[in-house]
C-alpha cells in the first residue's frame, strides 16, 4: 500500500467531487434552458408558415373584390349603352329622310356590337368570379385544416415547455442539495465564474497530460501541483482541472 493521502489532498478531492456533481446538474440545466429558448422559435416558425397560407387567402379575396368591382362597372356600362340604343331606336320613327334614317340605324348597329362585346366581357368576368370563389372555398378548407394542425403542434410544444420547466425546477432544487454548507465560497465563486464565461463545462479532467477542455498540453509543474492536491485551472481555457482518482 502507498502512503496515506494528506488531509489537504483529501479535502481537495472532496471539493472536486462536489464540483463534478454540480457540473453534471448544471449541464442538464444548460441543455434544458437551450431547449426552452428553442421551443418558442419553433412555434414562431409554425405561425409564420401559417401566415403565408393566410396571405394566399387574402390575395384571393382581394382578387375577388377587384373582379366583382370590374363586373359591376361593366354591367353598369352595358345598362347605360342599352338605354342609349333604346333611345336611338325611339328616334327612328321621328326621322323623315332615308339618309338620316340609315345613319342612325348604322349608329345603333355599332352600339349593339359594342354591347355584344361588353356582354362577352361580363360573362368572362362572371366565370372568373365563380372560379375565384371556388378557389377561396378550397383555400379556406385547407386553411382550417392547417390551423387545426398548427393549434395541435403549438399545444404539443407548450406541453413540452411545461415538462421542461418542471424538470428545470427539480434540477434547481437538486442543485441546492449538492452544495454543502462547508464548501468554501471562493471555490464555488471560481466555478460559477468559469461556467458563466465558458458555458456548461467549468471543470475538466486531465487526459494524457493535456486539458480535456481545450486539449492543450499542461506544464509539468501544473501536473505535479495537481498530483499534490492543489486546486488549479488551465492556463489556456481557465477551466478547473482535476486528475481522475485511480480505482
Amino acid at each position: 500500500m502507498g502512503p496515506p493521502l494528506k488531509p489537504r489532498k483529501i479535502f481537495i478531492m472532496k471539493e472536486i467531487e462536489i464540483l463534478k456533481q454540480l457540473q453534471k446538474i448544471d449541464s442538464q440545466i444548460f441543455q434544458i434552458k437551450q431547449s426552452l429558448e428553442d421551443k418558442p422559435k419553433k412555434i414562431s416558425i409554425l405561425e409564420q408558415e401559417f401566415e403565408k397560407l393566410t396571405g394566399s387567402l387574402k390575395s384571393l379575396e382581394a382578387d375577388y373584390k377587384k373582379v366583382q368591382m370590374e363586373h359591376k362597372e361593366k354591367d353598369l356600362e352595358l345598362q347605360t349603352k342599352e338605354a342609349s340604343v333604346n333611345k336611338h331606336k325611339g328616334q327612328l320613327s321621328q326621322i323623315k329622310t332615308n339618309k338620316e334614317y340609315n345613319a342612325l340605324q348604322l349608329e345603333i348597329e355599332k352600339m349593339k356590337a359594342d354591347n355584344s362585346l361588353l356582354e362577352e366581357q361580363i360573362i368572362m368576368l362572371l366565370d372568373k368570379i365563380d372560379s375565384i370563389k371556388s378557389s377561396i372555398t378550397k383555400e379556406k378548407e385547407v386553411l382550417a385544416a392547417e390551423e387545426k394542425k398548427l393549434n395541435s403542434a403549438k399545444a404539443a410544444v407548450e406541453s413540452e415547455i411545461n415538462d421542461l420547466q418542471d424538470s428545470l425546477n427539480k434540477l434547481k432544487l437538486q442543485r441546492k442539495t449538492v452544495i454543502p454548507a462547508d464548501l468554501k465560497p471562493e471555490v464555488l465563486d471560481l466555478y460559477e465564474r468559469i461556467r458563466e464565461n465558458r458555458g456548461e463545462i467549468a471543470i475538466v479532467p486531465v487526459q494524457d497530460g493535456s486539458c480535456s477542455g481545450c486539449f492543450m498540453n499542461l506544464r509539468a509543474q501544473v501536473l505535479n501541483d495537481l498530483s499534490m492536491g492543489k486546486l488549479l485551472t488551465c492556463d489556456t481555457c481557465s477551466r478547473i482541472l482535476y486528475v481522475e482518482s485511480e480505482k
